[in-house]
């Protein structure tokens, strides 16, 4: 795989350079080296020159280096006799990098004796040819593999490589590139942890990972099944085998190989793809012993010889007895149907219960019982109870449109249970909303989206004062509905409400409110100076229900008022666990069902809490958003923005609610809105300004820090940058991403042990007295220096890793943590809190390096760079260099959205 330079500049002792320099009216470009006089050529006054190519690694993601070359033509030398040129790979550049900020040489690749281009002037002619750097075996200190190796991990954000003749006084080095560098890469696809691993049982598979309560397998040759699977990215031209691995329990306690007999690996010949399945039929095991499995993708390269291996999957127990229960029948009634290989048809819904038959398998005539569970994580549940006639059959209320698998197992009279069956069938979605705005018209009404209701559209006017701007909760929408690329990304717009009367309306109701309903929207409160309604629907004189920020309260309320007359009652309500935090994005849910009387409340997907209203009523008026309708009068209007209104007839169960909150515009791409964005690029002074996302923040530098060369320098003493936080509501989801460049000179002069490690902050948010979250460097010692042409001890360099997380008070992380230590350079990190799965990830470059739950802490007061809040106190301080930090609302879906809109 071959690829472009993204910049090139060539930078000159004189103070001239030539950002993306061409190769000029002769095409033969330009030169490194000293640029005078030799043997009667002359070239130029004197000067020195060297050029630099910089590369992206977005063609390397998923991708394991095997051979690295850099490639560039050289058409012209001052003489037939080779020269040696180095290949350095030093910090990066930008369009402001000059002679005197040049880039530091951070480590020396390669170098070539060379001289090509001077055609017949040579003997043997010499023609314009391709010089090729690549590593040399009899030299160990050429790297050029092992770093772009480490540049495809992620563990630095761009590769540049500098180009100089290695002796610049000599005036006879002279020689001259062109501007078609290239990098070429011999790769294998990184393998990842096989998924679906278990024992082949009915039509899917079964894998106990608790040795307490294994699978039975009634076959002493079970069938073992599992899918390959490569790192994204790593899929083209994969070739993977999956390696299974078998033990038996002795009756020590302790674990021994079982042999295959006809072999570990599957194919024992040829190879599948990223994605593929494998099964192995083990030879015949022993009656009543316990075994367990597991699995890894191989991934071969070097014409099969040779192979990489992914992590290892779960171990799957299971216990060999011929004479338990066989697997049982499965039946599944109306509306749902059992997915088939080809023809798995959605029907039904999320609340609508599935009802399950279990039958005993053919010759099991003494079975007492059946258990069943729809996971394999979730306790098995009886279908008979004790002292109650049983029909076989139970229950199961999907809670969101999914395939869904049910795990059964059988039960003999002698309290033996069996082995398991399954069957997968599918959910469909539940009725669409009857009302949906999403405020991204250029003007006029904001226009009912909904596919729901089958009523007329119910467009909502804005009036009193009430605008759209780029503020979209949405965010940059790069991908359609389908996850297509779109031709040119479209910024989301909200509603912004000035808390002075604006709002926005339809002419006629929405819901009919005497039925069981949905209302939720994305809220972002200006200040806490006012009670301000998100949603609402008049009555004659009172809203049945409301959605409101409550001052006094400090919290976010759902409320369903019983009747609309004056009864001196408010509205029956459950307000939000926290307080709510103004100036960030919060997802605002609520539902009423009048059949249980059930009014229950969520904020980012989560529920708050439920509470009995004694009724409601059908309301006849508008359907209003940013103002309230109380006795008659208009009350609490809204002050900040309101977008991605939607509304339901009917009751949203949580699961529902839950992925309301991740606002996914496609599959794999949610919206993510930007809400800071600070670039050193161009900046000066002790003041960097938000000029891109719109929510105009100013990020204040303090102690010494300072824009040095379009980067914030921290020197780890008392430098850092802050800004008055929370940017996001920390119980909800959110993406940060940085591209920093640690000062291991600095950072060599802390002391650090594995045991007493030393602790710095990037970036992150505090809490009122500690770590709510952020992007930490965790410094464990040091590795000895060597120069690499004389092989002496010049010094040390830091060793450590990264982390996102928090920091807690007792010195412990809650957090994800890289695999690798950090290397030298700047790298790209990016750090996602999916609130919905409770999960955070943390991403090396375009690399997904780890995920791990979390529980979020609300933060307040300041979000810094370069140091970080624990026990009441700053400390923590981070000798590095910030290029610039990004803040979305939203947790990016994936790598392809985080390669997309986060990218280098």
């Amino acid at each position: 795989m071959t690829w472009d330079e993204s910049e090139r500049t060539l930078l000159r002792d004189d103070g001239y350079e030539s950002y993306a320099w061409g190769n000029g009216n002769d095409g033969l470009g330009q030169g490194v080296g000293e640029c005078g006089t030799w043997n009667n050529y002359y070239c130029g006054p004197g000067y020195i020159q060297r050029l630099y190519f910089e590369f992206s690694p977005e063609k390397l993601k998923g991708k394991h280096v095997l051979d690295a070359t850099f490639r560039v033509t050289e058409p012209w030398a001052f003489q037939c006799e080779p020269r040696l040129v180095d290949l350095v790979r030093t910090e990066n550049i930008s369009t402001a990098t000059t002679w005197s900020s040049r880039p530091k040489e951070l480590d020396w690749m390669v170098d070539r004796s060379v001289s090509v281009g001077r055609g017949s002037l040579c003997d043997p002619n010499s023609p314009d040819a391709p010089i090729e750097f690549n590593d040399n075996a009899a030299e160990p200190n050429e790297n050029l593999t092992s770093t772009v190796r480490s540049f495809a991990a992620g563990n630095f954000s761009r590769l540049t490589l500098q180009l100089r003749a290695h002796d610049e006084s000599d005036t006879s080095a002279w020689k001259r590139f062109r501007n078609d560098a290239v990098l070429s890469v011999d790769f294998v696809g990184l393998p990842d942890k096989p998924t679906s691993v278990g024992l082949v049982t009915g039509s899917g598979t079964a894998c106990d990972t608790t040795e307490s309560d294994p699978a039975v397998v009634s076959d002493p040759t079970p069938t073992l099944s599992a899918i390959a699977q490569t790192k994204a990215g790593g899929e083209q031209e994969a070739q993977l085998r999956i390696y299974f691995d078998l033990d038996h329990k002795n009756a020590d306690g302790t674990w021994s190989d079982t042999s295959a007999g006809s072999g570990s690996v599957r194919p024992s010949t040829g190879f599948i793809g990223d994605g593929q399945k494998a099964t192995l039929a083990w030879s015949s095991l022993t009656d009543g012993k316990l075994y367990r499995y597991q699995v890894w993708t191989h991934s071969f390269y070097n014409g099969g010889a040779s192979h990489l291996s992914s992590s290892a999957s779960s171990f799957c127990y299971f216990k060999i007895d011929s004479s338990a229960p066989k697997a049982p029948e499965i039946l599944v009634r109306g509306p749902y149907s059992e997915c088939l290989p080809n023809d798995c048809k959605a029907a039904g819904g999320p609340g609508v219960t599935a009802y399950f038959l279990f039958a005993p398998a053919a010759g099991d005539d003494n079975i007492t019982n059946f258990q069943y569970r729809t996971t394999q994580s979730a306790a098995w549940v009886d279908v008979c109870k004790a002292g109650v006639p049983c029909l076989f059959t139970a229950g199961y209320k999907p809670l969101k449109s999914a395939t869904y698998r049910i795990y059964a197992r059988a039960k003999d009279g002698l309290g033996r249970w069996g082995a398991q069956s399954t069957l997968d069938f599918s959910v469909e979605r539940g009725e669409a909303p009857v009302g949906r705005w999403r405020f991204d018209e250029a003007s006029g009404p904001a226009i009912d989206t909904a596919l729901g209701g089958g009523g007329a559209r119910q467009d909502a006017a804005l009036a009193g004062g009430a605008v759209r701007d780029d503020r979209g909760r949405r965010g940059l929408i790069t991908n359609d509905a389908q996850g297509v690329p779109l031709a040119k990304p479209v910024n989301d717009r909200g509603l912004s409400l000035n808390g002075m009367g604006a709002y926005a309306a339809t002419s006629a109701p929405v819901l009919n409110t005497g039925l069981a309903y949905t209302v939720a929207a994305w809220a972002r409160l200006d200040g806490k100076t006012q009670d301000g309604a998100v949603l609402a629907q008049d009555g004659a004189k009172y809203s049945p229900f409301l959605i409101w920020y409550e001052k006094e309260q400090d919290r976010w309320n759902f409320g369903v008022k019983e009747k609309d007359t004056d009864t001196g009652v408010a509205h029956v309500a459950v307000a939000g666990k926290n307080p709510a935090t103004a100036g960030v994005w919060t997802h605002l849910a609520g539902s009423y069902d009048p059949d249980s009387r059930e009014v229950r409340f969520y904020v980012n997907g989560k529920l708050q809490g439920t509470v009995v209203a004694p009724g409601s009523w059908s309301a006849t008026g508008p359907f209003n958003i940013g103002r309230n309708l109380w006795a008659d009068t208009r009350t609490a209007p809204f002050k900040g923005s309101i977008d991605e209104v939607s509304v339901w007839q009917r009751k949203l169960v949580d699961g529902e609610v839950m992925d309301e909150a991740k606002t996914l515009t496609s599959e794999e791409y949610a919206g993510a809105e930007l809400v800071a964005h600070w670039s050193a690029e161009g900046a000066s002074g002790i003041t960097i300004p938000d000029t891109t996302s719109g929510y105009g923040r100013t990020l204040a530098l303090s102690g010494g820090a300072a824009v040095v060369n379009g980067r914030i320098l921290l020197d780890g003493v008392d430098d850092a940058a802050t800004v008055a936080g929370p940017l996001v509501d920390d119980t909800g989801s959110f993406t940060v991403t940085t591209r920093v460049d640690l000062d291991e000179a600095k950072l060599a002069t802390k002391e650090a042990t594995l045991t007493n490690p030393y602790r710095a902050q990037v970036l992150g948010q505090r809490t009122a007295d500690g770590s709510a979250w952020g992007l930490w460097y965790e410094m464990t010692g040091k590795d000895d220096l060597i120069d690499e042409k004389t092989f002496e001890l010049i010094g040390s360099v830091p060793v450590g890793k990264w982390h996102f997380g928090r920091l807690n008070d007792n010195g412990t992380f809650s957090s994800v943590v890289s695999k690798e230590v950090a290397d030298k350079g700047e790298v790209r990190l990016s750090g996602v809190y999916d609130a919905q799965s409770g999960t955070i990830s943390l991403y090396l470059g375009y690399n997904q390096d780890d995920e791990a739950t979390f529980t979020a802490k609300i933060g307040s007061g300041d979000f810094a760079l370069g140091k970080g809040f624990t026990s009441g106190n700053w400390a923590h301080y981070l000798p590095a260099k910030i290029k610039e930090v990004r803040v979305w609302a939203g947790a990016m879906a994936g790598s392809d959205q985080i390669d997309t809109t986060v990218g280098d």
